[in-house]
């Protein structure tokens, strides 16, 4: 009975509802199918949009066997710690708190697409958004489809402003392939080193503001910067973003007197670098005079100082220079007033999921003082200077860069900045000559300075010059116009007195020499020359007192090296040729009683002096006449009748013998002056050589030289006040609106477009700031 009631009961129910579905209209039939259709196809269509592969589970693990490349259905992706060997979670940034992404910590390192990317710092995951709402361009999302096989990277496949997820698949596997390489190979395009960049800035000017942990990143963010710039500074555009970003976040932990540390060395690409600017303003806030190790800095920094080719050749000896020179010039250092223009930093980000945001930081009442005309000047005017002494040099290594040290090049530098190596060695010859005199051979002299060879006639020269400098005098005397030495021949060096000078071209002077080598001739036309011989040469020079002190001393080395190297008689005979007969004749008896102030004449010394009595056109039998009036009887003997008497008896010079060589020497001296009259000799220098041209800075064709500062200046910061930019114009000595009207008209000229926007606050054209030249 009970299943027969069920059934009933069941029956009446599905005739109850036939009859109310018979009685719905027509119309509400059709509706609802309309909605099951509506349905169905809205749920196969987002069926079908969906990725193809699965949402990648963002997993943190170990790397235990070497990744296999992942299949478009199971790719993964894993983050691993370079640091230990802990699962961790990576932490999300606090100011994305509902956002579908992670930093990957610095020296982790993460999988996609089957690549291993090492070194984190990366945003990965699949939602990072801007401010403004738009997918940041530097995350990475895993989900996103990649190409398998391999591409070039040094091919361009980004836009200019690159994004991750807006990139070609071939795109993403070529900046996956430069991340996985560990970003340093040099030929990857620049556009996939921006893409990294990106995520950096992010990290550091947006995260970094309310995370510790992302403050934390900062100095691997900022040593990663650093090392990127050194692979890729070829490229201006980079090269110029991240020396700001760099100056930027650098500047939040920067104190007070910086100045008391030694300066940075970094180029500020359009503008002074800012840690150099901080230092120096606060050098002017506190009143101080500016270091040369910081104007130094300041002057290879700032781009508004032309620096050519010998400055970045020669740097340490450039900078040795420049030091000196500026003490010499500015005692303790330039001491500036407190200008106008306060100093700011601006940064404009790469990305352009910052680019609307203001990245501004000022420094209360520090002076900019690279508004500064007057120093700029002043600064150049010494970079030229050391310059000029620096560009024979320059070119000399510049053809000869294994020769830096070789005495042919170092000859063309000042020798207080010759190598250590050869200060060395001049010193320990000071220290040898000391109050005497040192001879050696002019190759053993050479040799000992480093020198790579025979040296030309100017490096000659050149030496003889720096050994004056250093208070090294040497005979024979090239500068004087004697014949250069060879590299078997004597010199004798000397410590000469740095008043002698160009004094050695007096007629006075040159007569004297030529008296000591006629003189050095006949007192060894026996083979050598006599004790007595020697010490009346000496003496004689000695009493030639209408000659300074310095001169007599060199006179003695020079009689020191004609002794050993005497004159010859075809190389006098030019000089004697233009004296009148009388002249000769007085010249003529003064050498017949030269050769008897030992009281003996050999046989050969008589020879000699018949053939220098031929050499002045004089009879030769005047020699035995001459030689008798000296005053004694004449006996020639023999060289070793000479030596035995020397050797047992010694000699005694005759004081009246004496006093008339003397007088006849004054006369002889007095003729020979005449003969130096016409023919005085001037020192020769090096002969000029071509400078290098000073290259011009080239960043808006047809933009006057004079307002290239301002130009650095007005790109070194988005946007501009009236007021601020007035100052820096007062500070540069500009009228503000004619500098601006003449860079929009360079800038329209080149780009056809405008740098300088607006009127308060002045905003500066990015477009164009990116297309000016490196």
């Amino acid at each position: 009975m009970a299943k027969k009631s069920s059934g009933e009961t069941l029956l009446v129910g599905v005739v109850i509802m036939i009859a109310i579905l018979a009685g719905i209209p027509k119309e509400l039939w059709i509706g609802l199918g309309v909605l099951v259709v509506i349905f169905f196809v809205a749920r196969a269509f987002l069926k079908k949009s969906e990725p193809e592969v699965p949402q990648a589970s963002v997993g943190v693990t170990m790397e235990s066997t070497p990744p296999r490349r992942a299949s478009g259905a199971d790719r993964l992706t894993t983050v691993v710690s370079a640091y230990d060997t802990q699962q961790y979670a990576i932490p999300r940034p606090i100011h994305e708190a509902g956002a579908q992404a992670r930093w990957v910590m610095p020296g982790a390192s993460v999988n996609v697409a089957g690549l291993s990317l090492p070194g984190g710092l990366l945003y990965v995951g699949s939602d990072l958004r801007s401010s403004y709402g738009l997918i940041d361009p530097a995350l990475i999302n895993p989900a996103l489809r990649v190409t398998q096989r391999d591409v070039d990277m040094s091919i361009r496949l980004t836009d200019y402003w690159p994004s991750y997820s807006d990139c070609t698949p071939d795109a993403r596997r070529a900046y996956l392939q430069w991340l996985a390489d560990g970003r340093r190979a040099t030929e990857a395009n620049i556009g996939y080193v921006f893409l990294f960049f990106y995520g950096l800035e992010r990290r550091a000017l947006v995260d970094a503001v309310s995370d510790s942990v992302a403050r934390s990143d900062i100095p691997a963010i900022t040593r990663e910067v650093k090392r990127l710039l050194a692979i890729y500074s070829e490229s201006g555009s980079f090269r110029r973003y991240a020396s700001q970003f760099l100056a930027y976040i650098e500047a939040e932990s920067i104190k007070p007197a910086i100045y008391k540390q030694p300066p940075p060395s970094r180029d500020g690409f359009y503008e002074l670098s800012m840690d150099i600017r901080i230092g120096l303003g606060q050098l002017v806030l506190d009143q101080q005079p500016i270091p040369d190790s910081w104007a130094l800095a300041w002057a290879l920094a700032d781009p508004n100082i032309l620096r050519r080719t010998a400055v970045r050749r020669c740097p340490e000896i450039f900078a040795a220079l420049f030091k000196a020179k500026y003490a010499e010039t500015h005692g303790d250092g330039l001491r500036l007033p407190v200008n106008r223009t306060k100093l700011k930093i601006a940064y404009q980000p790469a990305s352009a999921a910052l680019r609307e945001r203001d990245f501004t930081r000022s420094f209360g009442g520090v002076p900019d003082v690279s508004a500064l005309s007057a120093p700029i000047k002043k600064l150049q005017e010494l970079v030229n200077g050391c310059t000029e002494l620096l560009d024979s040099y320059s070119r000399f290594i510049g053809r000869n860069p294994d020769k830096k040290d070789a005495l042919e090049g170092v000859l063309l530098l000042p020798p207080p900045y010759w190598p250590s190596s050869l200060r060395t060695e001049l010193n320990d010859i000071r220290t040898r000559v000391r109050d005497g005199m040192l001879v050696m051979t002019f190759g053993e002299l050479t040799g000992r300075l480093n020198s790579a060879g025979a040296l030309s006639r100017d490096k000659v020269l050149g030496l003889a010059r720096a050994l004056e400098s250093l208070h090294l005098g040497m005979e024979p005397d090239v500068l004087g116009g004697q014949k250069l030495p060879k590299s078997e021949e004597r010199v004798a060096l000397f410590i000469a007195d740095p008043d002698e000078g160009g004094a050695r071209s007096t007629p006075a002077y040159q007569a004297a020499g030529l008296t000591l080598d006629l003189a050095c001739s006949v007192a060894l036309a026996d083979g050598a020359a006599s004790g007595s011989e020697l010490i009346h040469l000496t003496r004689q020079i000695d009493s030639w007192t209408h000659l300074s002190v310095a001169h007599r001393k060199r006179l003695k080395a020079h009689l020191r090296v004609r002794i050993m190297q005497p004159s010859t008689l075809a190389g006098l005979k030019k000089k004697l040729e233009p004296l009148p007969g009388e002249a000769k004749r007085t010249i003529a008896k003064f050498l017949a009683h030269l050769a008897e102030a030992d009281g003996t004449v050999s046989p050969e010394e008589v020879r000699f002096l018949e053939r220098v009595y031929k050499t002045l056109q004089l009879d030769a039998k005047l020699v035995y006449s001459d030689l008798h009036s000296a005053g004694s009887p004449h006996k020639t003997v023999t060289a070793s009748e000479k030596q035995a008497a020397a050797s047992a008896t010694g000699f005694v010079l005759d004081p009246e013998r004496i006093a008339q060589l003397q007088k006849e020497t004054e006369a002889v001296t007095a003729l020979l002056a005449n003969v130096f009259v016409e023919e005085t000799i001037e020192p020769k220098g090096l002969p000029a050589e071509e400078e290098d041209a000073a290259p011009q800075p080239s960043v808006l064709v047809g933009l006057d030289q004079s307002y290239l500062a301002f130009l650095r200046m007005l790109v070194s910061r988005p946007t501009w006040t009236r007021e601020e930019l007035a100052d820096v114009a007062a500070d540069m000595e500009l009228m503000l609106d004619g500098a601006l009207e003449s860079i929009n008209e360079a800038s329209l000229d080149n780009f056809d477009a405008a740098l300088v926007e607006g009127d308060d606050p002045v905003e500066i054209n990015q477009e164009v700031v990116e297309k000016l030249p490196a």
